[in-house]
């Protein structure tokens, strides 16, 4: 009886602390306008909102779906045979002699290791300390991408764009905020989500969530590279659950639109490049750079961002809208991020080098290496 009443005011407290938790996260003064409450945005026959729990079970669902794709589909029936036939490098550096210490060594510190635990090391071995490190450095190498792994990988990408690019645009120009972005805001927040802008959200956040876990998981990129393209998914991820959260679909659409289409250029170059065809990447490039420039220099600032922060003031003096225009305006600081990198490498174009992929310092540590060994 006692053992009864205990469990049953465990759970009770645990249903209270769960209530709490729910009702500070919720927030009504924090994610809708003065005046607002949850009850006011329940779907109906006539007007269909964003619910939360689509924006966090199905693309994370769909995810492990489309990784179990790529894997087993993508890449070893259409990706990898075509690289094989367009005569990519599978190069790869050895793998330095076995051994278990300082295997554990590595994937303990990866390459910074402390000076206490290499002497430990070199005793426990038998190694001096140069040999341990040009172990480790091995051991690093070997598992970089390669210029076939590149490849591979800027082909998953590329299909992922590719489908977002042809789906967005075949539905957002129906759309009327796409013509008058001041709807947007019009009438704010009662705002329906149709079904072919649900599957758009949907999708690409499919995508980003495959893409956040694989630069976690892949031990071939470079670390400052790795961490840097993790930020820009999770600010992708956080922006889109946001800006669903918040019904600023129409924003957000708009922002999706504007971003996906420069990377299908940008990663067909690269496999160009990585396939040794350097005269299609070269023509493929300026194409790249042209539309980069239209959509994350001049439509995302000067229209969308210039509507976020001149057509919203109703909307500014929520809480919740503070948070979603950081996010855009963080969004922003990596696209000039990226513009001044991709501005450095046409200049070393016009000077007379190489294109090589402006977010990833793979490729040229790669280049390097193979000079070394040449």
């Amino acid at each position: 009886m006692l053992e009864t009443q205990q469990h049953s005011i465990n759970g009770s407290m645990a249903g209270q602390l769960w209530g709490s938790l729910s009702r500070c996260l919720w927030r009504e003064d924090f994610w809708l306008p003065e005046g607002l409450a949850w009850d006011d945005l329940r779907s109906t026959d006539q007007l269909h909102y964003p619910d939360p729990f689509d924006i966090w079970f199905y693309p994370l669902i769909l995810s492990g779906v489309y990784i179990l794709v790529c894997s087993w589909i993508v890449e070893p029936l259409v990706l990898a045979p075509l690289a094989t036939l367009l005569g990519v490098s599978n190069t790869r550096y050895p793998r330095p002699q076995p051994n278990e210490t300082l295997e554990n060594l590595y994937r303990k510190y990866h390459m910074k290791v402390p000076l206490k635990a290499l002497i430990k090391s070199s005793e426990t071995t038998g190694l001096n300390e140069r040999q341990i490190e040009r172990w480790l450095r091995s051991r690093y190498k070997s598992q970089r991408f390669n210029q076939r792994d590149m490849f591979i990988d800027c082909g998953i990408k590329l299909l992922g764009h590719t489908m977002f690019a042809v789906y967005g645009y075949s539905i957002m120009f129906s759309k009327p905020w796409v013509w008058d972005i001041t709807l947007c805001w019009e009438n704010y927040p009662f705002h329906t989500l149709q079904s072919d802008i649900w599957w758009y959200y949907i999708s690409v956040l499919t995508v980003y969530w495959k893409l956040f876990v694989s630069e976690s998981l892949q031990p071939g990129r470079k670390q400052d590279d790795r961490l840097f393209m993790i930020l820009h998914h999770a600010v992708t991820v956080l922006l889109m659950t946001f800006s669903w959260t918040c019904n600023f679909i129409r924003i957000g659409s708009l922002v999706l639109m504007v971003h996906e289409i420069a990377d299908v250029p940008l990663l067909a170059a690269k496999m160009c490049r990585y396939a040794g065809k350097e005269a299609a990447a070269n023509i493929i490039f300026p194409l790249f750079l042209v539309v980069w420039i239209v959509t994350r220099c001049i439509l995302y600032p000067f229209w969308i961002m210039r509507s976020v922060f001149f057509d919203t003031t109703r909307y500014k003096f929520m809480p919740s809208a503070y948070v979603f225009i950081a996010l855009l305006t963080g969004l922003l600081m990596l696209n000039l991020i990226w513009t001044w990198l991709i501005l450095s490498i046409v200049v070393k174009k016009i000077r007379g080098g190489k294109l090589k992929d402006f977010r990833s310092s793979s490729e040229s540590e790669n280049e390097e290496e193979n000079k070394k060994r040449r």
